[in-house]
């Protein structure tokens, strides 16, 4: 343990013992983490348990007060109150750094075992393994689906096999992730393949969003210079999101820059997800336009049911957006600390019902209105909405 003093070498201590301590606090929620929030004036462990205050039980302070003390420094707190527990460094001297090494542990204990998961974590792994096997039971369906209409297969049904694929694989390595945090304490290599696996099940599933909104193998057999710009965006968007997410579960809140790297990682989210609305947006517009034209004509269309499709499409990554990135956080910040596991079951159930509906909704069939593409009747309209794609 060091004290630095980086701006006033003739700087003086504290007369009669250094303010320095280790504070141990109790909360019922994840929304009570504190980050400097007390502001330069205060002191966290002095305001916390200042000579005039109340003790509070939540908090216990472990002080740094001696520099004796600060060649090995071990303490021990077997809880007695459960809740969620935060530990921080409180430096209270002004204008100093400090510089040392801390090895933490903490657990529950059930039986003779040491459980390295919070009490609303320690299910998770179950939990994960049981939606790996709904996500499993939903692409052996949609395989199902595709031998039977194997005629009407396009390339886009293979491609949201592959992301419902790449989710069984996520969900499996996110299981043996929390089952070795929970026995261990510590990664292993399934971390590794866990994080590929996010990587690439998050690319594809938004690059699949993105191009069943543009209508491509649907409405027509390219891209546009737009469609393809949008699709860039997103992959970029998404590369810096997984780069946030490994930093954020890799470095504990009060590392140098955990704040701002959860900020990005919320920020470029939003705004991965915002971008794949465009294209559905686009797409409805298009759909409204055919399909008025052909109404004051008095020609009966497919644009209509078209149009209705692309509309519910839409509304499902709405309420998709709006559950996983929204409603799942406040949850997890705001359950008590027993019910964390409630936000994350909740958001890979989510999850499953939006692969359903949007498999339900673009499955190949032959009477399926997306699927105009080589069919005689519909070579007119389809090269007219292509037409009107490459205008824009």
């Amino acid at each position: 343990f060091m004290l630095l003093v980086p701006l006033d070498p003739s700087y003086q201590a504290s007369k009669e013992a250094y303010r320095l301590a280790f504070v141990l606090e109790r909360s019922q929620n994840e929304a009570a983490l504190r980050i400097d929030d007390l502001g330069p004036s205060q002191c966290l462990h002095e305001y916390k348990r200042g000579p005039d205050d109340n003790l509070n039980p939540a908090v216990d302070v472990f002080s740094l007060a001696s520099p004796a003390d600060w060649t090995e420094v071990e303490f021990k707190k077997q809880i007695q109150e459960p809740g969620y527990y935060h530990l921080y460094f409180s430096n209270c001297e002004k204008d100093t750094e400090v510089q040392f090494s801390l090895r933490l542990e903490e657990y529950n204990v059930e039986g003779d075992s040491k459980i390295y998961l919070s009490a609303g974590e320690a299910s998770l792994p179950t939990w994960y393994l049981v939606m790996n096997f709904l996500f499993f039971g939903e692409l052996l369906a949609w395989v199902a689906v595709l031998v039977a209409k194997r005629g009407n297969v396009r390339m886009i049904h293979y491609l949201m096999g592959v992301v419902c694929l790449f989710k069984c694989l996520q969900l499996v390595f996110t299981s043996w992730k929390y089952h070795t945090l929970k026995w261990e304490g510590v990664h292993d290599i399934g971390f590794i393949f866990y994080y590929i696996f996010s990587f690439l099940k998050g690319m594809l599933m938004f690059t699949v969003i993105v191009l069943i909104g543009t209508g491509w193998s649907y409405l027509k057999p390219f891209l546009t210079e737009r469609d393809k710009n949008i699709i860039l965006a997103v992959l970029v968007a998404q590369s810096i999101v997984n780069t946030a997410a490994i930093i954020v579960d890799e470095t504990s809140p009060g590392s140098a820059g955990w704040l701002t790297w959860r900020d990005i990682l919320h920020l470029i989210d939003m705004a991965c997800c915002s971008a794949t609305l465009l294209p559905i947006v686009w797409s409805i517009s298009h759909l409204r336009k055919a399909a008025e034209t052909e109404t004051k004509e008095g020609s009966a269309s497919r644009n209509v049911s078209r149009l209705t499709s692309f509309r519910n499409f839409y509304l499902l990554v709405v309420c998709f957006i709006y559950f996983t990135r929204i409603i799942v956080f406040l949850l997890s910040a705001t359950l008590p600390f027993e019910l964390t596991w409630v936000a994350n079951v909740l958001s890979e159930f989510a999850s499953l019902v939006f692969y359903g509906l949007t498999g339900y909704l673009f499955r190949p069939q032959s009477s399926n209105p997306y699927l105009p593409i080589g069919s005689e009747d519909n070579d007119d309209e389809s090269v007219e909405l292509m037409g009107k794609e490459e205008s824009v």
